[in-house]
């Protein structure tokens, strides 16, 4: 057995009655020394996943645990709204549309509702990570988080020049961010794949903070002025209703 699954052992047995055990009964439940377990549960400690009682030193769960469930039950909830929103627009413009989270320092797709013959109809790209500097929902969610943050970031990493209308530069980039904070939506032509045009808007929570942000996808030759402009501000009502379903905004 792994020291991984040791640890998710020990985490998983803070979880059942009586909540708190010593040293020696969490060594025991997984069959190890009490060294050993010592060391696991020192980086569960370091990473707030355990804490000590400094009285009965025992171990109980720490306040992350907190977190990460909330985490689920957040997401839970987003995808029994998420799907049927996304569902309805897509039916509206017979076009791609998803919904992608910012975790951290990267943002991910958590949701997609392809069309028949639409654009990534058969590239399941949920989960995986997008580059920063292309695309409209990684740019978006990219220009609501401290300016300062996003810059080390950015700073830390080689920026793919996807097609020839991929941005690289740095301040080029800052200041991409900056005009869409101004106009509230990114509009990305051809930075990430090219005959691809994409709208993203963000999900604000209650407190304006942005994790996540509504996207439709379509071929460029699909774009007009009139239709564009009708992807955009559905994607602003269906990130409204969204946020309202999720108690974000009241």
């Amino acid at each position: 057995m792994s020291s991984l699954e040791k640890s998710l052992m020990i985490l998983k047995r803070l979880g059942d009655s009586p909540y708190e055990l010593n040293l020696s009964e969490l060594a025991s439940h997984v069959g190890m020394g009490k060294s050993g377990a010592f060391k696991l549960i020192n980086v569960m400690k370091k990473h707030n996943f355990v804490i000590q009682d400094p009285s009965s030193k025992k171990y109980h769960l720490g306040p992350i645990m907190l977190r990460l469930g909330n985490v689920y039950s957040r997401f839970k909830g987003i995808e029994q709204i998420a799907k049927p929103l996304l569902f309805r627009i897509s039916k509206s413009f017979q076009e791609t549309t998803y919904l992608t989270i910012w975790e951290g320092d990267r943002a991910f797709p958590a949701y997609k509702n392809s069309v028949k013959d639409g654009i990534y109809e058969y590239n399941d790209f949920i989960g995986m990570s997008l580059p920063l500097n292309s695309g409209a929902s990684a740019m978006v969610l990219c220009a609501y988080q401290d300016p300062g943050h996003i810059r080390e970031i950015l700073g830390s990493m080689k920026l793919e020049k996807r097609t020839s209308k991929t941005m690289t530069d740095l301040d080029q980039l800052m200041d991409e961010y900056r005009i869409i904070r101004e106009r509230g939506y990114a509009l990305e032509d051809e930075t990430f794949s090219l005959g691809i045009l994409s709208i993203a808007v963000p999900v604000f929570d209650k407190d304006r903070r942005v994790w996540s942000c509504l996207a439709l996808a379509a071929p460029k030759a699909h774009a007009t002025d009139g239709n564009v402009d009708e992807w955009i501000q559905a994607l602003k009502e269906g990130a409204e209703e969204l946020s309202y379903n999720l108690q974000f905004r009241h």
